[in-house]
């Protein structure tokens, strides 16, 4: 499931969802669901539908590292989040129709921060729980 996630964060990364190219699918969406809203607004939609769209990545990105290979190592699947967030935004830069930038590290961090803010009291019961468990082996011997 991490690898999807990250094969998807890249391809979305990738010159094919530039903002232009979105802009053909998105527009006419927004158009149909609100076909009172001028130019400007619509644009507005559109960017935050892209920002937004980082939160979101980031967020499965870091539950499928943390419920995954990484189990139990949260702050190891929080790293791995900045490294491939990083490494996306470096990809981004070599290509003439995407801009990397570090403000887009940040958001997409912010999801991979949110979800672990939000997951800390299930690792914390977890970490408890083998504490518990280690004890009374520990009593039996």
């Amino acid at each position: 499931m991490a690898g999807l996630c990250v094969a998807g964060i890249l391809t979305l990364g990738s010159p094919l969802f530039s903002y232009t190219r979105t802009g053909w699918m998105i527009l006419p969406l927004l158009r149909d669901a609100m076909p009172g809203a001028n130019g400007g607004e619509l644009a507005w939609w559109h960017i935050w539908i892209r920002e937004s769209t980082h939160f979101m990545e980031y967020s499965a990105l870091f539950l499928a590292l943390s419920f995954g290979p990484m189990r139990g190592r949260p702050l190891l699947a929080f790293g791995l989040c900045l490294a491939i967030a990083s490494l996306d935004e470096s990809l981004q830069l070599m290509t003439t129709t995407r801009s990397g930038k570090i403000s887009d590290v940040a958001l997409d961090l912010s999801g991979s921060t949110t979800m672990l803010a939000l997951a800390l009291p299930y690792w914390e019961s977890c970490a408890w729980r083998r504490r518990v468990r280690a004890l009374g082996e520990f009593a039996r011997r």
